[in-house]
């Protein structure tokens, strides 16, 4: 079961139809989650959402008690949440980006893009970004896997050790090459780890 944790955002039920597609999702909000559901979950997704991570101290205690126990994906707001919480610093955007297609550079070699090339297109709606310069204070088990191809600001992250795993941008948009390949990438190393 795929539990996804709703930041009352407009895209949690287009993220809801796309992760049905690899198992049963629950949607609950951060505040009604019980622990039978949080131990029964195979993947837990943290939403996108509006505002920062800050906003949601409720989501950032639940990740802090989850990581290393259960796999997680943030998406947009999510993982925002999880790098902060790992000790890099958001900060908001020189553009702000919303509904708008970039190219990003992945690294190909990744659990996540398996079977990509080394530039997708993609569906961003953020003001916030991580900052570059704080990566440094990451863990060494997180690996930066995409980056904006003309300001190199990172999109999407993973953690083996821990299953953990991000995206800056939306996979469940239109707008985004191969969404359902990166969420079957994911669920499927999630999954291999489990069984």
């Amino acid at each position: 079961m795929i539990l996804l944790v709703d930041h009352k955002d407009s895209f949690t039920r287009n993220l809801e139809h796309l992760l049905a597609r690899f198992d049963q999702v629950i949607i609950k909000d951060r505040l009604d989650l019980t622990d039978h559901l949080l131990q029964s979950s195979t993947l837990i997704v943290l939403s996108p959402g509006p505002g920062k991570p800050s906003d949601y101290p409720e989501t950032l205690e639940l990740a802090r008690n989850l990581i290393g126990k259960v796999p997680i994906l943030g998406i947009c707001l999510g993982f925002q949440l999880l790098l902060e919480l790992e000790g890099a610093r958001i900060i908001r955007q020189s553009q702000v980006l919303h509904g708008v297609c970039t190219e990003i550079s992945t690294v190909p070699e990744s659990i996540t893009y398996q079977g990509f090339s080394q530039s997708i297109r993609v569906a961003r709606y953020h003001s916030l970004q991580v900052d570059p310069s704080s990566l440094s204070a990451l863990p060494d088990s997180i690996r930066m896997t995409a980056h904006d191809s003309i300001r190199n600001v990172p999109l999407s992250f993973e953690d083996l050790k821990r299953k953990l795993f991000g995206l800056q941008y939306h996979p469940e948009s239109f707008l985004t090459e191969g969404g359902n390949r990166l969420i079957e990438n994911i669920r499927n190393a999630c999954v291999d780890e489990i069984g």
